[in-house]
């Protein structure tokens, strides 16, 4: 008896436990389908507002009250897409200083020190959008976060709180951020460049930093192409690290100069051969004619890919270095011949989109 009691008590609570799952699918969902059309609502409402503000037709205050309709998470979510898409840099300024006090943006801001780390994205999020210079002592924790979403959203915070002392930061922890952090500091900085030139040029002449930190700090020099940071990356194609000097060969490609092509074309005898890869690929890039002669020796190289690299320097430097490829057809070399065939049917379109490979 006793097991058919128990029996019953459990086939009781696995029932009741079924209904109470049921009843919260279908809550969540109806949840769910309220905020799905509190979005779409939201959204058409918000539209004609802002194109006439964009446009100068009407006042900032009306997107900040149409904002302010909606639920917070979806009022963050809004600016925030606001910010990415809609709204040129110029602008952004003008808007967030007008929903600094906003509700949704006091609560998001509020989570900062949240133990929650969706909380402090929020926060996050909410700097990037309402913040100023003032904030950077509540935006410094997050960008050492220790979830890299967080970290994420507070690199992205950085264009508008413009913190001196938080933009070297994230210079000097760039090496170590994983990629997609990595991009989106990238493409932060690009907006704060004023403020990350000295500290990236402090870096890179730094002789006591390793050679892994130095080739990723020429990796962000390649992408941001200052050009005050060419006197800084150029002595670096002597660095004894490899890895170093064909960073330091490919950021000299963004960097049109007599003496980037003086600096690049000494790596063509590197004995490590991507970089000597490397190296032919910023001459293409630079279009140095001076260095026809150096890539024609090069088709000959014993590696395969140095051999590809100065072949699409030399379709680069126009008629006189196809002209080079088509001399090079009647090598000896098979593979010379083969790859100068090749090369030199290719259309300019063809060239540019392989020579950036």
């Amino acid at each position: 008896m006793s097991l058919l009691f128990a029996l019953g008590v459990i086939a009781v609570a696995q029932g009741i436990f079924v209904v109470l799952l049921g009843a919260f699918v279908i809550a969540r969902r109806e949840r769910l389908l309220r905020r799905t059309v509190q979005v779409t609502r939201g959204r058409a409402r918000l539209s004609q507002p802002l194109a006439q503000w964009l446009v100068g037709a009407g006042p900032v205050d009306e997107v900040v009250r149409t904002l302010r309709a909606l639920p917070r998470e979806t009022a963050l979510a809004f600016a925030s897409e606001l910010y990415d898409v809609r709204v040129p840099i110029a602008l952004r300024g003008t808007l967030g200083a007008a929903m600094r006090d906003e509700p949704w943006a006091r609560w998001a801001l509020s989570g900062a020190e949240s133990r929650r780390w969706w909380r402090r994205l929020d926060a996050a999020r909410a700097l990037g959008i309402v913040g100023t210079p003032a904030d950077a002592d509540e935006l410094a924790p997050l960008l050492d976060d220790e979830h890299s979403a967080v970290r994420l959203a507070a690199t992205q915070a950085l264009s508008a709180v413009a913190s001196p002392s938080l933009v070297r930061r994230a210079v000097a922890h760039y090496p170590n951020q994983p990629l997609a952090v990595r991009l989106f500091t990238t493409s932060t900085l690009r907006l704060v460049w004023e403020l990350a030139e000295g500290p990236l040029r402090e870096f890179l002449t730094d002789h006591a930093a390793t050679g892994r930190d130095v080739a990723a700090w020429l990796a962000l020099a390649e992408s941001l192409s200052l050009p005050g940071l060419r006197a800084a990356v150029a002595p670096l194609v002597t660095h004894q690290d490899p890895e170093v000097r064909a960073a330091a060969a490919r950021a000299l490609r963004r960097y049109p100069h007599r003496e980037s092509v003086e600096a690049v074309v000494k790596l063509l005898g590197d004995p490590q051969d991507f970089v000597r890869a490397a190296s032919a690929q910023a001459l293409g890039a630079l279009r140095a004619a001076e260095a026809q002669s150096a890539l024609e020796r090069g088709l000959g190289d014993s590696g395969w890919w140095v051999r590809f690299r100065c072949a699409m320097a030399l379709a680069l430097l126009g008629e006189p270095g196809r002209a080079a490829l088509r001399r090079a057809r009647q090598s000896p070399d098979a593979f010379t011949r083969d790859l100068a065939l090749m090369t030199s049917g290719l259309s300019e379109g063809t060239v540019l989109e392989l020579a950036d490979v």
